[in-house]
């Protein structure tokens, strides 16, 4: 019934009864401690929750509208409210907690001398729950979000891990913090993961973490987010009070009763894993632990490491579509092997499409005037926030992170051996040098093994470039750039494809130091937002590094191509310009709309202008290759008449041509569904059945 109330309302009905209870405790009981260590435990024990109750306390009532109108009711300032809620804290609540671990710990010791068995388990129970509850309150979730059914499967899953150390070494405090720390370290991690990413912390971001290190000094850990220091204080004062229910007895529990919790764990482990696999799993934002319970949802999302053969395929399938989009031999190319400059921007977005921002000067004036020999629009990206690989994953190989698991990194666990891609397609076809550039750390995402698979010839990090000219933290974007043209100075006579990522407006946007000025400022408001402003400015000067490398290919006398696109949109709240979030909305369309990027093709020579309203970085390619004169290789044949029956897809879903609207996957029209299997089943055949990949779709180099 509380869980319904609101927190004001909560709030008092709990100060009521703690006042109560804590008033008996004192006037009709006298506590008998012990003078040893465990009796500094137990008291020790007690300040924790009490000051998670005070932090409680504080969030869910003193800080609310109405205490204001309760504190004139009562003819007192809000200051002497405070105060009188301080000392009821210290002089009421401490008393009581302390009073009720006593208790406890004397009947937990009881047991232990008549039952361990009990005593164990009953201990395991508490912990358990403990340890899912404030998993939940770690990522700001109600403990019971998920319901009674699924908080119970999650309880189970910490209770498994308690109960495996206990079998081991018998002793329940050893394994109750054993078995409880890895779900407070993860739940901890997530909280920070969806602070900066704006998404959970998934099983297959352990294989990113090397990555995470890298910019993790870019991001401030402080403050400590309240819901974390409340569930750690209450954490440690829970490991405190078991140690101290068992400072009088020394039992480890007999070999029977251990063989009986190994047996229940085993047949425990089986439960969870029949039913963790048929459970639904949620992707949108923090949906996961709000239906499932974060616990239980990392534990069912580890099956979604390993990639299934799609239902229905054989390498047959992959055969009958060879005739279909083989290239024509009678079909004129234009000659041309225009040098191409791929920048593939970090972060680089366009607000306006998920909010209406005011500010003091354009924002990207030159980029918006670009209409000249200019292919432009929106693609649809697979990640927000971050998870910048797999941007580059679609747009070189042409594959679709659709048919993955969510938030997997193909970088990371599947591109272990030489690949098909756009940039084996250009060397063996077209004889270009492929140079990837990425000014920054060269063990992120696993690059440096991954561009030699893909094929590139040479690649430039962080210690290859002048370091001269940053702005915050990172090289900027001008500097990119001028590197990529001092590279075209330099080249031979083959045609140059330049793969770009930069690294000048990666998050987070709270940099204070000298290396940023803010040049963009919002106008019309309120309230201050600092971190939307930072990042604004530093698209600005974006603008105007693209502005600075257009005009000197302008004025060469090779055709060259520049393609330019974001990866994903940055973490911002633009709530408050909106209203409300697009991840809040119910409609996919509008969740759609944060993963949206710009992108521009621009020649130096004639091409046909177009406007694309609706496309995604798995088809770009295509458009690069249409811009150039150059033949498209058989895969991207297939995706352009596919790109017609389906525009645009991503992770989440896809835009659906009949009914001009975007849908999840189950939703597709039989005409839709083909052209969704068929492009699987190409997938499927290219990153997975190595054995029988079909050589004329996806030749790969030696």
């Amino acid at each position: 019934m509380l869980l319904v109330m609101p927190a004001t309302t909560v709030g008092l009905i709990c100060t009521f009864f703690l006042l109560i209870l804590g008033g008996a405790c004192i006037l009709t009981m006298k506590m008998q401690f012990k003078k040893d260590a465990y009796t500094f435990l137990t008291v020790v024990s007690a300040v924790f929750p009490t000051i998670s109750l005070g932090i409680s306390f504080y969030n869910q009532w003193i800080i609310s509208s109405k205490v204001q109108m309760i504190a004139s009711g009562l003819y007192i300032s809000t200051s002497a409210f405070v105060c009188i809620t301080a000392i009821f804290l210290c002089v009421i609540a401490f008393p009581t907690v302390l009073r009720l671990f006593h208790r406890i710990q004397n009947v937990l010791t009881f047991w232990g001398r008549r039952s361990p068995l009990t005593r164990d388990l009953l201990i395991t129970f508490v912990a358990a729950a403990v340890a899912i509850s404030l998993s939940q309150r770690m990522i700001g979730t109600a403990a019971l979000s998920m319901g009674y059914i699924r908080f119970f499967w999650g309880m189970l899953v910490a209770v498994l891990l308690i109960l495996f150390p206990h079998c081991l070494c018998g002793k329940i405090g050893l394994s109750s913090i054993v078995g409880t720390t890895p779900i407070i370290l993860i739940s901890a991690i997530n909280a920070y993961v969806y602070r900066f990413r704006g998404r959970l912390f998934e099983p297959v971001d352990l294989l990113s973490a090397g990555t995470a290190m890298n910019v993790l000094g870019n991001y401030s850990l402080l403050p400590i987010p309240v819901e974390i220091i409340i569930s750690l204080l209450i954490w440690i004062g829970l490991m405190l009070c078991i140690a101290g229910a068992n400072r009088e007895t020394k039992h480890t529990g007999s070999l029977r009763n251990r063989f009986i919790l190994l047996l229940c764990c085993i047949i425990g482990t089986a439960s969870v894993s029949v039913y963790s696999s048929r459970m639904g799993i949620s992707h949108w934002d923090k949906e996961g632990a709000i239906f499932n319970g974060y616990v239980l949802d990392f534990v069912s999302k580890i099956r979604t490491a390993s990639i299934s053969e799609p239902a229905g395929y054989t390498p047959n399938h992959i055969e009958e579509l060879v005739s279909r989009y083989a290239p024509d031999p009678d079909l004129a190319e234009s000659g041309k092997t225009p040098h191409i400059i791929v920048i593939m921007d970090e972060a680089f977005s366009d607000l306006s499409i998920v909010a209406d921002i005011n500010t003091n000067i354009e924002v990207t004036p030159y980029i918006s005037s670009l209409s000249q020999d200019v292919i432009s629009g929106y693609a649809l990206a697979s990640v927000y926030g971050g998870n910048t690989a797999n941007s580059e994953f679609e747009f070189l190989t042409g594959n679709s992170m659709a048919w993955l698991p969510s938030n997997s990194v193909p970088y990371q666990q599947y591109m272990r051996s030489p690949s098909y891609s756009m940039v084996s397609y250009l060397k063996s076809n077209y004889n270009y040098t492929c140079i990837a550039m990425h000014p920054y750390l060269p063990n992120g995402w696993n690059r440096p093994s991954v561009y030699e698979n893909l094929g590139f010839d040479s690649m430039l990090f962080i210690d290859d470039f002048p370091q001269e000219k940053y702005i915050r933290k990172y090289v900027s974007d001008l500097e990119l750039f001028e590197t990529v043209v001092s590279t075209y100075e330099s080249r031979h006579s083959d045609p140059l494809f330049i793969f770009g990522v930069s690294m000048q407006n990666h998050g987070g946007y709270t940099y204070t130091g000298d290396n940023y000025k803010k040049t963009v400022s919002l106008v019309g408001y309120d309230n201050s937002y600092p971190e939307i402003e930072q990042y604004l400015s530093l698209i600005h000067e974006t603008d105007q590094a693209v502005e600075y490398l257009i005009s000197y290919f302008e004025n060469v006398d090779d055709d060259v191509i520049i393609v330019f696109f974001g990866d994903h949109q940055p973490k911002l709240n633009v709530s408050a310009f909106t209203g409300t979030a697009p991840h809040d909305s119910d409609t996919l369309g509008t969740q759609q709309l944060k993963y949206k990027v710009p992108f521009f093709i621009w020649a130096n020579y004639d091409i046909a202008e177009k406007q694309i309203h609706c496309t995604s970085l798995n088809y770009l390619s295509s458009y690069v290759y249409d811009a150039a004169g150059l033949s498209l290789p058989m895969y991207n044949r297939f995706l352009s008449e596919m790109e017609k029956a389906v525009p645009s897809i991503n992770a989440y879903g896809f835009y659906s041509s009949e009914k001009q609207c975007y849908l999840p996957f189950h939703l597709a029209s039989d005409e839709e569904l083909e052209w969704l299997q068929c492009y699987e089943y190409l997938q499927y055949n290219n990153l997975f059945n190595t054995d029988h990949r079909n050589n004329l779709f996806f030749p790969v180099p030696e």
